[in-house]
């Protein structure tokens, strides 16, 4: 369980540095469309899906769940190699994509800062963000700057992934010891 607690810890920070490097991307480039960012993320998802497929065959042997990122790996692969030969329609499906992720990602959010008080206000801030993107990114998918919004989202889930995934590499499992019972008292 402590290997596959790492490997998934791992897998979370790659994807989130890879969320994050999308997000520079379409934030910072000079493109009139989306179809430039879309170009970005489906280069992006063919190497992360080469990268976990092979790590996935080489860790075989090492770790039980090494199937789980084989099976990440080719699902970036096939969305990687869809973004790529079908941009137009891959761009409109990708924005309706976004938007649900991102209004399912605010609501989840919202729903474990009941649970998390440590970091509730991080949280809520995060879930709120996330469901503001999202109505906005469905509800106006013309709107002019989508780019923008989806190149700030695409920054923002990254960091929170990246978080995620170094908390879960730190994350000790506590061990309940037991004090010794003294008979009769």
């Amino acid at each position: 369980m402590e290997s596959f607690r790492k490997s998934a810890g791992w897998a979370l920070v790659v994807r989130g540095l890879l969320f994050m490097l999308f997000g520079f991307l379409v934030l910072f480039m000079e493109s009139k469309t989306i179809y430039g960012p879309m170009n970005f993320l489906g280069i992006i998802l063919l190497v992360s899906g080469g990268l976990y497929f092979v790590l996935s065959i080489m860790l075989r042997k090492s770790t039980k769940a090494w199937f789980l990122g084989l099976f990440w790996g080719v699902i970036d692969l096939a969305t990687g190699g869809y973004i790529m030969l079908n941009m137009t329609n891959a761009t409109h499906l990708f924005t309706n994509i976004i938007g649900i992720f991102a209004i399912i990602m605010g609501l989840s959010i919202f729903i474990s800062a009941f649970f998390i008080k440590s970091y509730r206000i991080f949280l809520y801030i995060n879930a709120i963000v996330s469901l503001s993107f999202g109505l906005i990114i469905l509800l106006n998918p013309t709107l002019g700057r989508l780019d923008f919004l989806v190149g700030l989202y695409g920054l923002l889930l990254g960091m929170f992934v990246v978080y995620g995934g170094y908390a879960l590499l730190s994350w000790k499992k506590k061990e309940i010891i037991a004090e010794p019972t003294k008979e009769g008292n």
